[in-house]
Formats: C-alpha cells, sequence, structure tokens
C-alpha cells in the first residue's frame, strides 16, 4: 500500500500522524522502529504458516527450536524453555505434553536436579524441525530474491550496526537459547 512516499509502505505517513498527537516522536527513529517490528512479525508469521502444514502451532516449534539450538544432547528443563521461549512457565507444560504424545520430545531426568524432568528432543522431532526450517530458508531466499546482493549486504550492515546500538543500550541481544541457558 504505498503512501506517495519513495520506500512504498504506509510507515512515514502514519508515524507523522503518531508524531502530531505526541510531539515526542522522532519520525526517523519511530519509523525505523515500526519497519523493524513488522519485519519481525512477517518472519514470525512465515515460521508459523510453515509449522502449521505440519500440524505444529508455532508455540510448539519454537520449543522443538530452543532444543534443537542448544545443542547436545538437546535437552532443556521447562524452566529454561520458559525463558527462552520468553512464555509464562505455567504454559510450558501443556506444549511439553502436546509435543511428547506426537513422539517430538521425551521426558528424561534432569542430570542437575533429581527432582526434575527436562524436555529432550527425539530423532523426528529434530528431523521435522529440521525440515520446517529448510522450507523456512527456501521461502526468505525466494523472498528476499526480489533484493540485489549488494542492497542485501547493505541491510545486513545497518541491521547489524543496530544490534550494536541496542546492545549498548539495552544489554545483550535477547538471543533465546542464550535466555534458556542462563535460566537457573
Amino acid at each position: 500500500m504505498a503512501s506517495g512516499n519513495d520506500r512504498g509502505d504506509d510507515t512515514d505517513d502514519l508515524v507523522r500522524r503518531w508524531a502530531s498527537v505526541v510531539p515526542g516522536i522522532d519520525p526517523r527513529v519511530e519509523g525505523v522502529v515500526d519497519r523493524l517490528l513488522i519485519c519481525a512479525r512477517y518472519l514470525d508469521r512465515l515460521a508459523a504458516t510453515l509449522a502449521a502444514e505440519h500440524d505444529i502451532q508455532f508455540s510448539d516449534y519454537e520449543i522443538l527450536a530452543r532444543l534443537f539450538w542448544v545443542g547436545e544432547p538437546h535437552r532443556l528443563r521447562p524452566s529454561q524453555l520458559a525463558a527462552g521461549t520468553m512464555t509464562a512457565a505455567t504454559t510450558i507444560t501443556s506444549r511439553l505434553d502436546r509435543l511428547q504424545r506426537r513422539g517430538l520430545i521425551s521426558r528424561v531426568p534432569d542430570p542437575t536436579d533429581r527432582r526434575a524432568m527436562a524436555a529432550e528432543l527425539t530423532d523426528e522431532g529434530g528431523e521435522l524441525f529440521t525440515r520446517i526450517v529448510e522450507r523456512q530458508a527456501e521461502a526468505e531466499r525466494r523472498i528476499f530474491g526480489d533484493v540485489s546482493p549488494a542492497r542485501l549486504d547493505r541491510l545486513a550492515g545497518l541491521l547489524s550496526e543496530t544490534l550494536t546500538v541496542l546492545e549498548r543500550h539495552l544489554g545483550p541481544p535477547p538471543r533465546r537459547v542464550r535466555l534458556a541457558l542462563s535460566e537457573d
């Protein structure tokens, strides 16, 4: 939906309206933030759509992702999964039950706490997650195929600079595996 600006989206027009109501808004900064948030939502929606093709909810996909990317033995405690998926701990149990019924995870004794059970990715769960990620990578290549390699390199540099600025002001990036591992 073009708005008459050279960017081809309506963000600048929306931000100008927001700034007329809240004069403290910096339109340049707010335009960047709004676009980043929308891009993240698009990519989450893509992942959710691809997961749904395998009868997996996005929240289940996120659990499989944390277990996969944490590396061998692909095992985390429920509290770690809650932190790593940025989800309330109370909702993790039902998701783990659902994944266990599908044979995508198993529950194993936590070697660090004999009273607790950890979730461990099964071979079937790892294979399913890999298939979804491969399809996601194909879709992302197709989507970003409209952008020249030089512009993709420029965008990657700008996003890296953005992450560096955010990290300097807000702390380490909230990478979900790092969040899971930081949860005791």
